[in-house]
């Protein structure tokens, strides 16, 4: 069957770009975040598969991240979205809070497939409104090189972020000009909270409590935020791509990134000896990362629900997952726990101290409005690295702003 291939980026509504074609009632559309020409071209030949096999037409929207999320609310305003949409995970309650999203059943679902985690973001109300397809999460590289330098090559990784401070303190201290022990991220939108949420969330602290209150200036956060605010006299405060490329340089000692990292350090030809370990937390054994993640979702004015679904369950099975995610580490870990457990992770060096983190990992809160929450909790992370701000004021303030933004 044809796979309709539409690239919105001069079209605005979701429909063929000009040439006057019209979708047929069994055509199901889907709008998808395309990441390469491999992963597109490989989606197709996986809708195709789907496409003959249950006899309806696939239309693939392709979106991309820059503005993908605007074009699909224009979509929903206009009436002209598709029947399954590709969302990330802090997206999900903001479109199911709008009623847009189809209500899925745990059975629908197949919600055993997945760790309990994954399906956290899905839930709004009590009622799931998507399927979970590949998630991601952040580990942290060592630069053992510099470690060897500073005499630690005997020590363990540090577990704790006391025990991260002493090590980081003394790289820098011991190699010198233009070395620093750790990379600090700040005033990086949507990459600062997923490296500085996972510490509080290790204290025993969070931004939104369990019953949807904002809790940001509770004890336990100030806290945290007091032991990452230590850090910055022994790091070098920059961008997260910036940091990237200092630490395949060997410039940094510690740096918290994900998998493409992995992929960029033997791509740059770099020299650098490196390790991989788990992220550290405020107490031993405690450490936590981000994890963030795609879901499928339905249009709640979808009429073709069934088939639909039908193309979810597909996707999101082990077995179609893993077609996309051996092409490139940058493509995730499938959601599926049967995926997770697939030997070829285990050919790629480092890869299961990824796949060990995922299981020791959270995913930001459920709320229709967290993007503008996690705003003001990176404002007020900016305001205490760059010592404008204690992390009491600032987590005070960032509280009062996310009271505000919640009650409206």
């Amino acid at each position: 069957m044809k796979i309709r291939i539409l690239l919105l980026f001069a079209c605005f509504a979701f429909s063929s770009c000009g040439d006057g074609a019209t979708v047929q009632q069994d055509t199901l559309k889907f709008g998808c975040f395309l990441n390469s020409p491999e992963h597109q071209k490989e989606l197709e030949t996986m809708l195709a598969e789907f496409s003959k096999a249950e006899h309806v037409k696939v239309e693939l929207i392709g979106l991309n991240w820059s503005d993908g999320k605007t074009k699909l609310i224009s979509a929903f305003n206009s009436g002209t979205e598709p029947d399954i949409i590709e969302l990330g995970s802090d997206w999900v309650a903001q479109f199911s809070g709008a009623g847009v999203l189809s209500k899925l059943t745990p059975q629908e679902i197949q919600s055993e497939r997945f760790p309990p985690v994954s399906l956290g973001p899905a839930i709004w109300n009590d009622s799931h409104y998507a399927v979970p397809w590949v998630l991601s999460t952040r580990i942290m590289f060592v630069n053992d090189g510099l470690r060897e330098k500073a005499g630690l090559s005997q020590l363990p990784y540090p577990k704790t972020i006391s025990e991260l401070k002493d090590q980081a303190s003394i790289i820098q201290q011991a190699c010198g000009k233009g070395v620093y022990g750790i990379g600090i991220i700040s005033q990086d939108l949507h990459q600062v909270y997923k490296r500085v949420l996972p510490i509080l969330w290790s204290n025993g602290g969070d931004i939104i409590s369990k019953d949807g209150k904002p809790i940001l200036d509770d004890s336990l956060n100030i806290e945290a935020l007091h032991a990452y605010a230590s850090l910055v006299p022994f790091g070098i405060i920059e961008s997260a791509k910036q940091l990237d490329k200092m630490f395949i340089q060997g410039k940094i000692g510690f740096w918290v990134s994900g998998p493409w990292l992995l992929e960029k350090i033997p791509k740059e030809q770099s020299s650098i000896r490196y390790g991989l370990a788990l992220v550290p937390g405020m107490k031993s054994e405690t450490g936590l990362s981000f994890t963030g993640g795609d879901y499928l979702a339905i249009s709640k004015k979808s009429t073709k629900r069934a088939k639909a679904l039908k193309l979810i369950q597909f996707l999101t099975s082990s077995k179609q997952t893993m077609r996309l995610c051996k092409l490139s580490i940058t493509a995730g870990i499938p959601a599926d726990i049967q995926g997770q457990q697939d030997p070829f992770f285990k050919t790629i060096p480092g890869f299961t101290v990824f796949i060990e983190q995922l299981g020791k990992s959270r995913l930001s809160a459920v709320h229709p409005k967290w993007l503008d929450i996690e705003y003001a909790f990176e404002l007020a992370v900016s305001q205490v690295v760059y010592g404008e701000q204690t992390p009491l004021t600032a987590l005070r303030e960032a509280q009062q702003t996310v009271q505000a933004i919640m009650a409206h």
